[in-house]
C-alpha cells in the first residue's frame, strides 16, 4: 500500500465485517451520475464517516477486496468519504474511479492544502462534504471539482448565497439529502447540476394535475396481473392484449439472462417457460419500466430492492413464499411510478393481507424484510430489527450478500428490460 507521493504506510489488519450501502448522485436529467459508498464495521450500526485511524480505513479496504467494484458501481465513479489521515495517505484504488469527499470537520491549514494540491495535480477528483462557506476555505476551493451542500442545513435563501459565493470557482454544484421533488427542481434553478437524496423513490405531487390515461391503462393491468385467483392463461389473456408487453416478454425470455434453449417466437411459450410467478414479476417490471416520464433510476431501484427482498427471504422462505417478497419490493414503489398514494394505488389490487400489510403498516414478515431492505439502502442500519432477523435465520452475512446480489443481478436485468 502506497501513498500517491510512494510513501509507505502502515496498516491494522482487524477481524471486521462490513455493511455496504451505495446511494446514487443524479444529474439534471435524473440519469445516475455516481453513487456514494457508506460503510458499517461490527462496532457499531453506523454509517462510517472515516474516523482516519488505520482500523477504520482497513474496514474500506477490505470491504473493496471482497467485492468487484465495478458490480457496485458498475461504469460510474464511486464517492467515498475522506477524513485527514486519509487525505495524506490515501488507499491505492484507482483515481479515476473514485471522488475524494472532504469532511467538513477537517482541519484546513497549510499542511492539508498541499496534500490536496497533490491529490489534484496527480488526476483525484475532489468534493467537499457538507460545505458551509467559511473563509478558511477559499484555498481549498481551488482544488475543488465539486461542492456539496445540505439542503436540510440550509434554507433556500442560504443555498442562494452559496451558490453566489461559489461563482467565481470551477466547481460543480450539489444538493444532498435532497427529499422531495420541490426541493429538486428549485435546487436546479438556481445552478446545481448534480443531486443526492430519496426524493426519486417518492411521489411527485402537481396540483391539478390528473393521472394521465397511459398511467390509468398500466395500473388496470397490474391489478389484473395481481390478482391471486388468476390462473396462467388467464395472465397470459391479459399480457396479450397489449401487443407491445407481448413482445417485450418475448424479447425478454430470449435474452442471454435467460438462457433459453431455443428461440422463443409466442407468447404462450415464453409463458410456459417462465411459468405464473414469474410471469407476474416480469410482467409488472416490464409495464413499470414502459413508463416514458420515469427515469431508469426508478426501475433499478426497484428492481434491487425487489431482489434483496427475496433473496433475504430465501434464508426462511420456500422459493415460492419468496416470490411474495420480490413482488412486494417492487410494488413498494409504485407511488413515485404513477405520482399517487401508495394506499390510493393498492386499493386496485387484490393483494394478499400478507402482502398488503407488508406494505402500508410494515406488518408481518414481509413488513420486516422490506423495511429492513429500505433502511439498507439508506444506510440506515442501526433502524435494523437485527434481532428478528436472526430468529429468521438472517444474519449480517446473510444480508450483505443479498445486497450484493441483487445489485448485479438488478444491473444486469434492467439492461434486458430496458433492450427489451
Amino acid at each position: 500500500m502506497t501513498h500517491y507521493n510512494n510513501e509507505p504506510i502502515d496498516v491494522v489488519m482487524p477481524n471486521q465485517r462490513t455493511l455496504l450501502a451505495r446511494q446514487p448522485i443524479f444529474d439534471r436529467d435524473l440519469n445516475i451520475s455516481a453513487y456514494e459508498l457508506l460503510f458499517r464495521s461490527d462496532a457499531n450500526n453506523q454509517a462510517i464517516f472515516l474516523d482516519g485511524d488505520s482500523a477504520t480505513s482497513q474496514v474500506m479496504l477490505n470491504a473493496f477486496n471482497e467485492l468487484d467494484l465495478r458490480e457496485v458501481v458498475q461504469h460510474h465513479p464511486a464517492y467515498i468519504n475522506f477524513t485527514r489521515n486519509l487525505i495524506f495517505n490515501p488507499p491505492p484504488f484507482d483515481r479515476k474511479r473514485f471522488v475524494i469527499e472532504v469532511l467538513e470537520t477537517v482541519e484546513v491549514d497549510d499542511e492539508l492544502i498541499q496534500h490536496l494540491k497533490g491529490l489534484k495535480e496527480s488526476g483525484y477528483t475532489i468534493a467537499l462534504d457538507d460545505f458551509v462557506y467559511d473563509p478558511r476555505w477559499a484555498p481549498v476551493l481551488k482544488f475543488a471539482d465539486i461542492v456539496k451542500l445540505d439542503v436540510l442545513a440550509l434554507n433556500l435563501s442560504e443555498l442562494e448565497r452559496h451558490v453566489q459565493i461559489l461563482k467565481p470557482f470551477t466547481v460543480q454544484l450539489l444538493a444532498e439529502k435532497v427529499e422531495t421533488h420541490e426541493i429538486f427542481h428549485a435546487c436546479r434553478g438556481m445552478g446545481f447540476t448534480l443531486f443526492q437524496g430519496y426524493f426519486l423513490s417518492r411521489p411527485e405531487h402537481i396540483k391539478g394535475r390528473q393521472v394521465p390515461a397511459s398511467k390509468l391503462v398500466v395500473m388496470s393491468l397490474l391489478a389484473q396481473i395481481q390478482n391471486p385467483e388468476a390462473e396462467l392463461a388467464e395472465i397470459a389473456g391479459v399480457i396479450a392484449k397489449d401487443p407491445i408487453l407481448s413482445v417485450k416478454l418475448i424479447r425478454l425470455v430470449n435474452s442471454a439472462a435467460f438462457s433459453a434453449r431455443r428461440e422463443i417466437t409466442s407468447l404462450q411459450q415464453a409463458v410456459s417457460l417462465l411459468g405464473l410467478r414469474q410471469v407476474k414479476s416480469w410482467a409488472t417490471l416490464l409495464s413499470l419500466s414502459s413508463l416514458s416520464d420515469k427515469p431508469h433510476a426508478l426501475s433499478l431501484l426497484a428492481t434491487t430492492r425487489a431482489k434483496m427482498c427475496q433473496l433475504v427471504a430465501g434464508s426462511f422462505a420456500s422459493p415460492s413464499e419468496s416470490d411474495a417478497y420480490f413482488m412486494s419490493g417492487l410494488l413498494s414503489n409504485l407511488d413515485a411510478f404513477f405520482d399517487m398514494e401508495l394506499p390510493e394505488i393498492l386499493t386496485t389490487m387484490p393483494l394478499s393481507r400478507d402482502v398488503m400489510d407488508g406494505l402500508l403498516t410494515g406488518q408481518g414478515k414481509i413488513g420486516l424484510i422490506l423495511t429492513s431492505v429500505i433502511a439498507n439502502e439508506r444506510a440506515q442500519w442501526n433502524e435494523i430489527d437485527w434481532n428478528r432477523l436472526t430468529e429468521l435465520n438472517v444474519g449480517e452475512r446473510e444480508f450483505e450478500e443479498a445486497y450484493l446480489e441483487s445489485i448485479r443481478w438488478a444491473g444486469q436485468m434492467c439492461s434486458v428490460v430496458g433492450n427489451a
